[in-house]
């Protein structure tokens, strides 16, 4: 038991070190960029806050990570299907229904179209499940998606994006999304609708926390996914050319306290209706009670219509 605490608390300190290093090399980086060079000691008392914060929101999605294993291992040891059901076809890949909540549609009529969610790099289906918990609760119909493996490049994710949307077009009843994206899930929806935007459409898309002009921190990752989140790289320079197909709406929300987009302003999509939530980094944008407010007026205009005539 002593071992265990060890251990668990080694990989605190070790969680809490990684994330003090992003902040570290993006108050650094952000600092050059805007001619006004601190340290990350220098930072306010409310930034120390809001680090506390993005690091709590990775805490919770590591322990989503975690859950999300173990209903795969769960489903993989028990779910095996009887004799009768064998000849059944398989879910598809993404599919959302190992996922606790993932309940039934909203009834019809209190959502215009479905909402499929894209997470981030390096994450799975559950870690949107926090912000598809809230979206559920206002009555829309929510569906999380997986990419897998990791690792790959758009264009492959891309792809399974379609497959998805065409295996859950049947219970869904219709050939029209909108989508949220978190990070890397952004960029994907931005190569579906450029590419594969086909006979099943996303109408309207929400980025959260982006890369929309690369970022200088992704120099580490993968080689493939390095090269094309590259800051001024070919890839995101033909998703700025080719725009936004007619009839699809678009919105992105950045956090003014984004560890992993540097510079922040590369959050930032022209073209798109832009929001800075200023005190959220990149995680905390999942849980962030203003994203929900955005996302909520973005897919459904009416709400951001009426504030703004009202000032």
């Amino acid at each position: 038991m002593i071992f265990i605490g060890l251990i668990t608390l080694a990989a605190a300190v070790i969680f809490i070190f990684v994330h003090l290093t992003a902040y570290a090399v993006r108050w650094a980086v952000e600092g050059r960029w805007t001619q006004d060079e601190r340290s990350l000691a220098e930072a306010p008392l409310s930034g120390a806050l809001h680090i506390a914060a993005e690091i709590l929101s990775s805490g919770a999605v590591l322990l989503l990570l975690v859950a999300d294993l173990a209903l795969i291992i769960r489903h993989l040891r028990w779910k095996r299907p009887p004799p009768a059901a064998a000849s059944a076809p398989a879910p598809p890949p993404g599919d959302d229904s190992l996922l606790p909540g993932a309940g039934p549609p909203a009834p019809p009529g209190t959502a215009r179209r479905p909402v499929v969610l894209l997470h981030g790099a390096g994450m799975r289906g559950l870690t949107m499940a926090p912000l598809a918990r809230k979206l559920r609760s206002e009555g829309l119909e929510v569906h999380l998606f997986t990419y897998w493996p990791p690792g790959l490049r758009f264009e492959a994710y891309a792809r399974q994006l379609s497959d998805y949307l065409e295996s859950i077009r049947g219970e869904t009843g219709g050939l029209e999304f909108d989508a949220v994206g978190h990070s890397m899930g952004g960029l994907i929806l931005r190569r579906f609708i450029v590419v594969l935007n086909g006979p099943v459409k996303i109408r309207r898309l929400v980025t959260l926390g982006t890369p929309h002009g690369g970022s200088v921190l992704w120099r580490f990752a993968p080689p493939a996914l390095g090269r094309q989140l590259r800051p001024g790289g070919e890839f995101l320079r033909r998703l700025d050319e080719a725009g936004l197909p007619p009839g699809v709406e678009a919105t992105a929300i950045s956090g003014g306290f984004d560890q992993l987009v540097v510079p922040n302003a590369n959050a930032r999509w022209e073209g798109a209706t832009n929001h800075t939530i200023p005190d959220a980094g990149h995680t905390r944008l999942i849980f962030h009670r203003e994203t929900l407010r955005i996302v909520l007026g973005a897919l459904d205009q009416k709400t951001l219509a009426q504030e703004v005539s009202s000032h």
